[in-house]
């Protein structure tokens, strides 16, 4: 399980995927374009030159593992670990000085998030090191209506350009350790002394 650091090292990861794979006819010149992750500030402001960016916009408790408990790996039982399981969903955006680089950016990153869905802890590990050997975040096209998507572009009053809706299932947050209880009294000793 990953500490409330495990939603920026999913992001993160995701950049670095990104920009060890850009191609050299998108990253080098004339194109140089680059992979970044935006913040609401960035999207507030008209976005300039050729760049992917990525826009974390909704986090949310993901509904089929809200109540999971498990128990840690090891052979001492600790009790029950509990977790805050979220999604993270989060626009793809392409922005470009021309048509064809923006439609180039655009293809090219859904083409490798279908040839690799997921992440796991090699990508990860530097940024959370509580990232669970076995867990994978696995990163699918999201349903969201064009209605929500221009909702988003019309906040910010910032000129709309391609936009590709994805969620990122799921970052398993660690809660803290539920008490445990000991064992009930049978014995009580109190110090007593010579008189």
């Amino acid at each position: 399980m990953a500490s409330y650091k495990g939603v920026q090292g999913a992001l993160v990861a995701l950049e670095n995927f990104f920009k060890r794979r850009l191609p050299a006819e998108l990253g080098d010149e004339p194109v140089s374009a680059s992979v970044e992750l935006l913040g609401s500030a960035d999207i507030a402001e008209t976005l300039s030159g050729n760049l992917l960016g990525i826009y974390l916009h909704r986090i949310t408790i993901d509904p089929h593992g809200r109540t999971r408990q498990f128990t840690p790996p090891g052979t001492v039982n600790t009790g029950r670990q509990s977790e805050l399981p979220v999604n993270l969903h989060f626009l793809l955006i392409a922005n470009a000085t021309s048509p064809t680089v923006e439609a180039d950016l655009m293809a090219w990153a859904m083409v490798e998030l279908a040839n690799q869905p997921q992440l796991d802890i090699s990508h990860i590990q530097d940024i959370d090191s509580e990232w669970g050997e076995r867990e994978v975040l696995n990163i699918a096209p999201d349903e969201m209506s064009t209605e929500d998507l221009m909702r988003i572009w019309d906040v910010f009053e910032s000129p709309y350009t391609s936009t590709v809706p994805y969620i990122a299932r799921t970052v398993r947050l660690r809660l803290r350790n539920e008490r445990t209880e000991g064992p009930p009294v049978t014995t009580r000793i109190f110090p007593g002394g010579s008189v």
